[in-house]
């Protein structure tokens, strides 16, 4: 016999293919149903809702879902999310918006970022060095040739710049 339902998916665990039970009914059961991703796509939701198909025998687990944690979106947006709301969002207009309380970046040699404006209006910079190529303006100053005045020799320091 072979079925294709919406189903509730339990404990599901790592391994070379993801496994869960699959509780269809209040008493029916079945322990590990096969849970396959698609390429470049993981996750490891433990609980949810499915779709469920039945086959020969064999439980797969095709679709899972966290029905009360799930962003609502607009039409043709896309998103990846999180059961905790942080998320990754496709929008119209070409706009990628991530909402998250930390975000790491961890590359190896460089970021690099072309736009002609970066905007961090509530947001502090930690760097060991700031550099630019034409024009670095600090606290409304321009950096680019500017002078000190009131310099002198020993351990006393500048003014401010101009």
């Amino acid at each position: 016999m072979s079925w294709l339902r919406w189903a509730r998916v339990r404990g599901v665990k790592e391994g070379k293919v993801q496994s869960g039970r699959v509780e269809v009914f209040e008493s029916t059961g079945r322990d590990d149903a096969m849970r396959p991703q698609d390429y470049g796509f993981a996750a490891l939701p433990v609980d949810g809702e499915g779709l469920v198909l039945e086959i020969g025998g064999h439980t797969i687990v095709l679709r899972q879902d966290l029905l009360a944690s799930r962003p609502q979106m607009a039409a043709y947006d896309v998103c990846v999310w999180h059961k905790d709301g942080h998320q990754v969002a496709l929008k119209s207009g070409k706009l990628v918006q991530i909402d998250c309380e930390q975000l790491v970046i961890n590359a190896a040699t460089s970021v690099t970022i072309n736009t002609p404006l970066i905007s961090a209006p509530t947001a502090s910079l930690l760097s060991k060095i700031v550099s630019a190529a034409t024009s670095l303006l600090v606290a409304g100053k321009e950096m680019s040739g500017h002078v000190h005045g009131g310099v002198s020799r020993g351990t006393a320091s500048s003014d401010p710049p101009a």
